[in-house]
């Protein structure tokens, strides 16, 4: 689903319903993701929980590196922590590859 400035990913793993939402505020291109990828210490890390399906997972995952984003909005951060990070490309990429390394080797974060 896409409007002018507003995208509804479906983003399945962490849980079969997960949703991200990309949107476009004419500043940044804010990535809110729930809680399939949070902020720990600044940190980007993912949430398998006991029903997470970790195929679909990290699918979504490699769909969320493709997409053109500058701001990353999870549901959960540090406390006392920013509760957004700015990024860009190559540092997003970065960072989603740590957490994709981490669930390929079988960690849940």
């Amino acid at each position: 689903m896409e409007g002018d400035d507003f995208e509804v990913i479906p983003i399945p793993g962490h849980t079969s319903g997960t949703t991200a939402y990309l949107w476009d505020s004419g500043q940044h291109r804010c990535l809110f993701t729930g809680d399939s990828l949070y902020l720990r210490e600044g940190e980007w890390v993912a949430a398998v929980l006991e029903s997470s399906d970790r195929a679909s997972y990290i699918e979504s995952l490699e769909l969320i590196k493709q997409l053109d984003f500058d701001m990353l909005i999870p549901w959960l951060a540090t406390a006392g922590q920013p509760f957004h990070t700015v990024t860009d490309k190559a540092d997003a990429g970065r960072r989603i590859d740590a957490v994709l390394e981490r669930l390929r080797r079988g960690d849940d974060h």
